[in-house]
């Protein structure tokens, strides 16, 4: 056995069974919160939402009130329902604050290079928030517990501030330099000198950043509703804080940026019923994965014929989505910073939901008065102009987001989805492939060899894929073979459940450092 495959065995422990409801999420003091809430009779949608509040709090740079995301709600043998509270671009966006400059982009999307990648970073990168008036509509529809029990944990989690554990540490210092450029950002994640905050080698105790006005938001919240967040107190500070930062979001913006409750994109696959994300999202591509590849059988025999396979298929699928959709014909192979959980309780209620800042700590910017860090959602559109994906005011945002699921004849619900940017989508295929396939159990599926296919022809391959696949691989792409680790991470991070008739299987991704199963 080679080193990561080592690993990987031993990490095939996360993975858990129950006859009840599972919560999985990538921290697991989250997933803690959602067991909790399902212990406490709540049911998933619940669950859902206080585990949505509480990772904004426990790993501000993946997700938070300042973000967006969907939520695909559903029982077993039922169409489920997709809450879809995307971000929107300011309405005073003007493609002429981005002036295209030499080069190209070294952020999550290689466009054009943008003067000072204002577009990627920074006030002008914002686009108008919708994650607080997306769960309370999700609340609203499917909720049984007050709103205000909800958010308790959030809010306790605020006020206890947020520990600088080695992860943390990690991935300050890896943008430590966009968070000095804020002077509000730089007060609140970094030291006196503008540093990462660490502990010592053998210190017994262990720093934490402030946050208390973030503590204060969530109360205000929970008290009053999203309300206080779109046109409220809450929402005035917000506003404030950003324009004396620079850019150019209304009250206005928010009360635009409204969430929806909208149909699902569904397909067959197998005589299995996949549903997905619509609109402008990563679901509608990923469906037309499955389309193409169910005209092959996708047995692993052999294997080389597989992944090959999974390729010619995941590409094209890939190209078209960024020539019809988002102007461009060549993406780089970086990450996005998102998170995404599961949950499910004793009635076969299921949630696959994935949340985002869009990039690492998102726009790097934060509301001093509110403790909101913002989103960068301009990120996700092209500054070249007249191209599918063009800066336009009030455009909702172009993004790879596909929380997935899948009713099976027997009756059973997959629920799956995926965290990486560019990278969610060939991840949800190929665990998908691999169960609906392959027989596989959602825990051989997250531990099987994965590929990861961009659309520059870049093949990132498993290291523990043979050889003899690898080289046949490389008459389709640029093979980059890798171990899967911790970090920098290849492929997207995976979390899913399956609920079979009150049997519960539920399984994180095994590198993700604090994703956590729980069965309740």
């Amino acid at each position: 056995m080679t080193n990561a495959s080592n690993r990987l065995e031993i990490l095939k422990g996360l993975a858990v069974s129950g006859s009840s409801g599972a919560v999985v999420t990538q921290h697991r003091k989250a997933s803690q919160v959602g067991a909790d809430v399902l212990r406490a009779n709540g049911n998933a949608v619940d669950a859902a939402v206080a585990v949505a509040f509480a990772l904004g709090v426990l790993e501000p740079w993946m997700s938070g009130m300042g973000g967006g995301g969907y939520m695909l709600v559903g029982q077993s043998k039922e169409a489920p329902m997709l809450v879809d509270f995307n971000m929107r671009s300011p309405i005073h966006a003007n493609p002429s604050d981005y002036p295209i400059v030499e080069g190209v982009s070294n952020d999550l999307f290689p466009w054009c290079c943008v003067e000072d990648e204002r577009n990627t970073r920074g006030p002008l990168s914002i686009c108008a928030p919708t994650m607080v008036a997306g769960l309370e509509l999700v609340w609203k529809k499917f909720g049984s517990l007050p709103w205000k029990t909800l958010l308790e944990p959030a809010i306790q989690f605020a006020n206890e501030g947020l520990p600088v554990d080695w992860y943390t540490q990690l991935v300050l210092s890896s943008v430590v330099k966009d968070l000095r450029r804020n002077p509000a950002t730089k007060a609140m994640f970094l030291d006196n000198e503008g540093d990462t905050v660490t502990a010592g080698w053998t210190s017994l105790s262990q720093p934490s950043i402030e946050t208390k006005a973030l503590a204060g938001t969530l109360s205000a919240i929970a008290d009053e509703g999203s309300g206080v967040f779109v046109s409220g107190e809450v929402g005035q500070a917000l506003v404030e804080d950003i324009r004396e930062a620079g850019g150019n979001l209304t009250l206005r913006d928010l009360e635009l940026a409204v969430p929806r409750i909208v149909e699902p994109a569904n397909t067959s696959y197998r005589d299995n019923k996949i549903w997905s994300t619509s609109g402008l999202s990563g679901g509608t591509t990923l469906l037309g994965i499955f389309k193409n590849l169910e005209k092959y059988s996708m047995k692993m025999e052999p294997p080389d014929e597989y992944y090959s396979t999974l390729v010619k298929t995941i590409l094209p699928a890939l190209t078209d989505r960024l020539e019809n959709l988002g102007g461009i014909s060549e993406v780089a192979n970086k990450e996005g910073c998102t998170t995404h959980f599961c949950v499910t309780d004793q009635n076969g209620l299921t949630v696959s939901s994935t949340i985002t800042l869009v990039t690492l700590f998102g726009s790097k910017v934060i509301s001093p008065r509110t403790g909101v860090l913002l989103n960068s959602g301009m990120a996700w559109f092209d500054p070249l102009p007249n191209q599918a994906n063009s800066i336009q005011p009030g455009k909702l945002c172009l993004n790879n987001m596909a929380p997935t699921l899948v009713q099976q004849p027997d009756g059973s619900q997959i629920a799956i989805g995926a965290a990486g940017g560019r990278k969610i989508l060939p991840a949800i295929a190929q665990i998908l492939s691999f169960m609906l396939d392959n027989g596989m159990s959602l825990q051989d599926a997250c531990f099987h060899p994965r590929l990861d296919v961009q659309f520059d022809s870049t093949i990132v391959a498993d290291s523990r894929i043979d050889g003899e696949t690898l080289s046949l691989l490389g008459n389709l792409g640029n093979v980059h073979t890798v171990e899967k680790n911790l970090f920098p991470y290849h492929f997207g991070i995976t979390g899913g459940l399956v609920n079979s008739n009150g049997t519960v299987e539920a399984m994180p991704d095994p590198m993700a450092p604090s994703a956590t199963a729980i069965c309740t």
